[in-house]
């Protein structure tokens, strides 16, 4: 092998299958283990931890090695959980061999060339299982020493336990590879001065500004401390005793120091279930201090906008709170005075941070170690608290940077070696560093910790605990007298399924852990007394000890079978079942682990699963009801929703059980779900590895979220098969206060609508994809969120300031921000609005309009509610009202002046077709119609704080109409508000007509601020519609210009757009657009082509442009069927939708609704036809080319024999389509092969 070869060693993935296949043929190879006969299909189907690949990085379609691992030995007629009883019974170890320290090497084949192949192997293996300490080969008793040669030379063999030789020989024999054995060694030791040169380029690579602030000899400088510091301060190198890659020898330093505040860090971080990083042994001599801090108190999510706390809201805010806020109020009636009252109440509350974290004062106690004899006084606290601190600081850590990220571990391992008197190491991060890759690998092994709200420390802070490292864990299945040791578990580590506050101390227990341990005890019940039962519990531990009650508890796994698997993917995006035949799926029901364990978790789970044959782990986070807590989430992969919705032809339910108890409960199930897999593969951290601040929650942000989140996910699912792939992303969003809690709450409760999915405050027109960000995903888990509202960009220094104070370092921010509905600040004269006006841009807006009309309907005999606006939106706040309690004849609706013009963009919220009818529809219930009349002024009372009167103007006539006010709904279309027109001014960010001006890559004048969103205006202006497109592509593009996503991305916007809503009389609609692909020199959509049915209540309209592409489709309806698999059709040919247009001029079509989901349109819905349609693309470009050049001498019997042939592969290509996917498809299509097996 030539030392100027580059080896790479990668997972394999089923796009491998080909490269495999070719080394398994080729000759000139040699191999470990059973080798088998391609195709090779199968392999992938098999229960594996490792699949490597091994090539030349110049050449990488050969490869040179390929090799399997598991952690259960290839011996197929023993159990995969019973081998190590196997190995106690048959070989004499004296190792500490255990299920998770050991993996077995169960195949390997490599180039004749390449005979020192497998030692690089098997070392990329232990270089990722830090756990794992031996790697076994199990030879059987027909193999030769030869053909285990290599395996030989890198361990030791162990035979079994026989009297006689000749019994031996027909026994199996075990090569045990430890890893000390073949691992490079490392050595670490103190630094030296003259080490300065080579520490200070190798801090070079990642941090170049600490030459350039402290001099070139700088680190020389700290050795011989010319400064005459105190700091007890150690620097670390660490060195390989050979060298490796181009002459590398040094491998790292780290600069550690003793000196830590104690008192400086407990009084700004929440260190208390850390111990305050204070030495305290149990039965010593202790001393006592006493600190003034404040703590952060978050409400738990189930207490924010459930019925019963809103009521017990306003009913704490008594009418004796009444007349302080409305002292000048003399003209309102008392009744008036109460509901205004409540108004602002209700505004101040969900509308402020205090309703959703308080920060109170209390008193810190720190109990420490103190020498005997020694007492405590006010002038040696601190000298005493250094005495007993229990922890060390990492000041610096470094890797050269040819060395593996993986050394990290090793060279954590030596800092705790230095300090073997401490059992903390502490290290801060400023928040406007961008972490090297070593760096983001150590930080796994670290705890972060929050601050304390009045902290007046900038960096982040994060605690490592040396039992991370040096703790060996087992896992044992549960026994009767573990069940208090549960129970302790659950009340005293547990934080809320819902928050990632990282404080967990709870004063008694609320009603979820009631229920937890109630769930709990049911279960342990079942597996004690329940012979046949399915449920499964194992119980982790912590020690060396042989004898496991002497081992510490520190975390327990509930397991069950799943057998849904079919179902589920239906909805997720997932692989066909193709091990339903050979392995099992198991469901983690609960997982409770310590915080100083849970970075093991991969173990863990291969080791749970081994035990009861899973391949697979499925956790389910119900969005609706109880979810028992699992607090590895983070280090399983999440399950992307389906992006597209499907026509399920009514023939599928969900049948996911809720209870773990349950086998099937189709009434209570549902598909909101939030999914986590392990697939017990190899972990892989994807992500956008660069730093992003994002300001506002709006469609278009939680789009953009939901993509770089799941940046990694394809339509094949290749790296799902491939890794346990786990989002890694550094994303910071700053929201205003309430918007998130209300976007994933799912306690709110209305009373006339109860949990249906229907109601207004619930569905909000959002875009599947965009819904499914928050009732299917929980973007918390990856992104960090800021509450709070923007003051100032100080683009000078790449930094955005809060109103509150907080300051937050970008690199690349982006506004995304945009509203729908309001009016310019200045309307109001103060900053916040009229107690009685509304608005509907987040689900927080429709919690408190909801409350608002419910306040006003069950005080008020007589008021006046005023809808203003244009759009499908305005008729379906007016059903919400009038079925929730408002009667009709309250409303007025006023609408505002609608120029009439050609059609030059498709708007889906609004249709002036229809308007007309929803009009009527309104009338004929009793709301009061105002017409062409535009808005001029709200009229407020003295105090600025409510709408008396409303001032409108009509259009043409410029007649004023003056209507009283009790509230005023607003829809007037408004996209960027007055203050981030101020901020955005301040910062000379350019804009224009009250929109930010942005390039065609989305950036505005500022290159490290982007925008996008509908308050963004492209200039040049491009030739295709960008409004009223939809919010997902329009993220995939920013994505792509920020190099988050790869692959082909055109300029123009091509996919649908909809929107979706109730209207009065119970209608549903829906109406999807197609944007303009261009704008200049075409016809208006005014030309298009228009085809309506209405047959059994069902009204569609379709629309198709003189290209005969279907442009819009829009369907009124009150069958309570999902109709969001319409985007579907949209923007496809008729001929593709089976020759629509001339089976409508036909009168075939009765009923586009039903059209549409007949069995056909399922071929359309796959996952998969955009790859058929590129196939047929070749063949009918093929066709195309016969008409040019010589093919046009050609006679025509010749062309049409040659046409007649690539319409058959046209037929031929959608046969095999269909016998390709044939699994997929709900209805049974009959294939050619079919035609023989029907009795006639």
């Amino acid at each position: 092998m030539s030392s100027k070869t580059k080896i790479v060693i990668l997972s394999a993935g089923i796009r491998d299958l080909r490269r495999i296949e070719d080394l398994f043929e080729a000759k000139g190879t040699w191999h470990i283990g059973n080798k088998r006969t391609p195709p090779l299909g199968a392999i992938f189907h098999e229960h594996l931890t490792h699949r490597l690949l091994v090539f030349d990085s110049e050449e990488t379609m050969v490869l040179l090695a390929y090799a399997e691992f598991s952690n259960h030995p290839p011996i197929p007629v023993l159990c995969n959980d019973l081998w190590l009883y196997w190995l106690e019974a048959r070989f004499c170890l004296d190792l500490p061999i255990s299920l998770i320290n050991t993996m077995f090497l169960h195949f390997f084949i490599c180039r004749n060339e390449y005979p020192n192949m497998l030692k690089q192997v098997v070392q990329e293996v232990f270089y990722g299982e830090h756990k794992v300490n031996f790697i076994m080969v199990v030879r059987p008793p027909d193999q030769t020493d030869k053909e285990y040669e290599p395996a030989l030379k890198l361990g030791k063999t162990f035979y079994p336990m026989s009297s006689k030789l000749s019994e031996q020989m027909h026994q199996p024999s075990i090569i045990i590879i430890r890893r000390k054995e073949i691992m490079p060694a490392i050595s670490f030791r103190k630094a030296l001065p003259e080490d300065n040169d080579d520490i200070v380029e190798m801090i070079d690579s990642e941090d170049p500004h600490l030459r350039k602030t402290h001099g070139d000899y700088y680190i020389a400088e700290q050795l011989l401390n010319v400064d005459g510091s105190a700091d007890n301060d150690k620097i670390i190198i660490a060195e390989f005793e050979e060298e490796i890659e181009d002459n590398v020898k040094g491998a790292g330093l780290m600069w550690l120091s003793d000196s830590i505040d104690v008192v400086d860090l407990a009084t700004n971080f929440h260190l208390n279930r850390l111990g305050n990083l204070a030495r305290y042994t149990p039965g010593g001599h202790h001393g006592h201090v006493h600190f003034d801090v404040f703590s952060v108190e978050k409400k738990a999510y189930k207490e924010l906008y459930a019925p019963s706390k809103m009521e017990q809201m306003l009913i704490e805010y008594s009418p004796s709170h009444i007349e302080g806020h409305t002292a000048n109020e003399g003209q309102v009636v008392p009744s008036k005075k109460l509901v205004l009252s409540k108004f602002k109440h209700i505004y101040d509350e969900l509308r402020h941070g205090r309703y959703y974290i308080n920060a109170f004062q209390e008193r810190l106690e720190i109990g420490f170690d103190m020498p005997p004899g020694e007492n405590l006084s006010p002038e040696n606290i601190r000298a005493v608290l250094k005495n007993a601190r229990n922890g060390f600081l990492l000041k610096m850590f470094q890797l050269h940077p040819l060395v593996r990220s993986e050394y990290t571990f090793f060279s954590l391992s030596a800092m705790f070696s230095a300090f073997p008197e401490h059992d903390y190491c502490v290290t801060k991060v400023p928040t406007t560093t961008t972490m090297s890759p070593c760096q983001r690998e150590l930080l796994r092994f670290f705890l972060p910790v929050p601050y304390r709200p009045n902290s007046s420390v900038t960096d982040n802070l994060f605690v490592a605990h040396r039992s991370t490292l040096f703790g060996d864990l087992s896992i044992y299945r549960v026994e009767r007298h573990d069940v208090e040791d549960i129970k302790l578990i659950i009340t005293s580590h547990y934080h809320r399924r819902e928050t990632v506050d990282a404080e967990e101390e709870d004063e008694g227990l609320d009603p979820y852990i009631e229920e937890v341990l109630d769930t709990v005890q049911l279960m342990l019940n079942d597996i004690f007394d329940n012979p046949r039962t399915n449920l499964s519990c194992f119980m982790i531990r912590c020690g060396t000890s042989k004898n496991i009650s002497d081992c510490s508890v520190v975390g327990f796994v509930f397991l069950k079978p799943f057998f849904f698997y079919d179902d589920l993917i239906k909805f997720f995006m997932l692989p066909q079942d193709q091990f339903h035949l050979t392995h099992n799926r198991g469901e983690v029901l609960m997982i409770k682990l310590h915080p100083f364990f849970q970075m093991w978790a991969d173990p863990i789970f291969r080791t749970v699963a081994l035990h009861e044959n899973y391949l697979e782990l499925f956790y389910f986070n119900h969005f609706w009801g109880t979810t028992l807590p699992n607090d590895l989430t983070s280090y399983m992969m999440p399950i992307e929703p389906r992006r597209m919705k499907k026509n399920l032809f009514d023939k599928y339910h969900f049948n996911l059980p809720r209870h773990p108890l349950q086998q099937s409960n189709t009434e209570g199930c549902s598909s909101r779900v939030r999914v986590f897999c392990h697939n017990l593969k190899v972990n892989k951290y994807l992500g956008f590895k660069g730093s992003l601040v994002v300001v506002g929650f709006s469609e278009t942000c939680r789009c953009f979220l939901r993509i770089v989140i799941f940046a990694w996910n394809t339509k094949d699912l290749h790296n799902y098969q491939r890794y346990n792939c786990i989002p890694s992303v550094d994303i910071t969003v700053v929201v205003p206060h309430g918007v998130l809690e209300a976007a994933y709450d799912c306690d709110f409760n209305c009373k006339y609508c109860g949990g249906h999915r229907y109601c207004y405050v619930n569905t909000g027109n959002l875009n599947p994809f965009v819904r499914d960000s928050m009732q299917r995903m929980d973007l918390r888990q990856w992104v960090r969120f800021v509450p709070g509202n923007i003051q100032r960009i100080d683009r000078e220094n790449n930094m955005l300031e809060l109103v509150s104070g907080c300051k937050i370092h970008y690199e690349k921010l982006l506004l995304m921000d945009a509203s729908r509905y309001g009016f310019e600040d200045r309307e109001f004269q103060v900053k916040s609005p009229p107690l009685n006006y509304v608005k509907s841009h987040h689900r927080l807006d429709r919690i408190i309009f909801y409350h608002k009309l419910q306040e006003i309907v069950s005080t008020l005999e007589s008021f006046t509610i005023i809808v203003y606006g244009y759009g499908m939106c305005v008729y379906e706040s007016i059903h919400f009202m009038v079925t929730h309690g408002c009667p009709a004849e309250h409303i007025i609706y006023v609408q505002p002046n609608v120029p009439q013009g050609p059609e030059v963009l498709l708007n889906p919220e609004t249709d002036s077709r229809l308007d007309p009818i929803f009009l009527d529809m309104i009338a004929d219930m009793g709301v009061t119609i105002y017409l062409s009349t535009n808005y001029q002024r709200l009229v407020l009372d003295v105090t600025h704080t409510f709408i008396e009167k409303v001032e409108f103007i009509g259009i043409p006539s410029r007649t004023k109409l003056t209507l009283t006010c009790d509230l005023f709904v607003n829809f007037n279309t408004i996209l960027l508000t007055s203050e981030m027109e101020r901020i955005l001014s301040e910062c000379d960010i350019k804009m224009k007509n009250r929109k930010i001006v942005v390039n065609s890559h989305y950036c505005t004048n500022d290159p490290n601020i982007y925008a996008g969103g509908r308050y963004v205006e492209i200039e040049p202006t491009p030739n295709f519609q960008f409004n009223y497109i939809s919010a997902q592509e329009r993220a995939e593009k920013l994505a792509y210009e920020l190099n988050v996503v790869k692959g082909p991305m055109q300029a123009r916007y091509s996919r649908p757009h909809m929107f979706t809503g109730m209207l009065p009389m119970n209608y549903q609609i829906i109406k999807v657009i197609q944007p303009r692909p261009l704008m200049v020199g075409q016809l208006t959509a005014d030309y298009a082509e228009s085809m309506t049915t209405f047959d059994d209540g069902d009204f569609c309209r379709v629309r198709i442009n003189s290209q005969l592409v279907v442009i819009e489709i829009v369907c009124v309806t009150k069958k309570e069927k999902r109709l969001y698999f319409l985007e579907y059709f949209c923007g496809k040919h008729v001929l593709l939708l089976n020759d629509l247009r001339n089976r409508y001029q036909a009168g075939w079509i009765t009923n586009f609704l039903e059209f549409f989901q007949r069995p056909w349109t399922e071929l359309i819905m796959h996952d998969r036809f955009e790859e058929l349609q590129l196939k047929n693309r070749r063949v009918l470009l093929s066709m195309l080319l016969m008409n040019t050049g010589e093919a046009a001498n050609a006679t025509q019997k010749l062309r049409g024999s040659v046409e007649n042939i690539q319409r058959q592969r046209l037929e031929e290509n959608v046969i095999e389509f269909v016998r390709t996917n044939r699994r997929d498809f709900i209805h049974a299509f009959a294939l050619p092969e079919d035609w023989g097996v029907f009795n006639l």
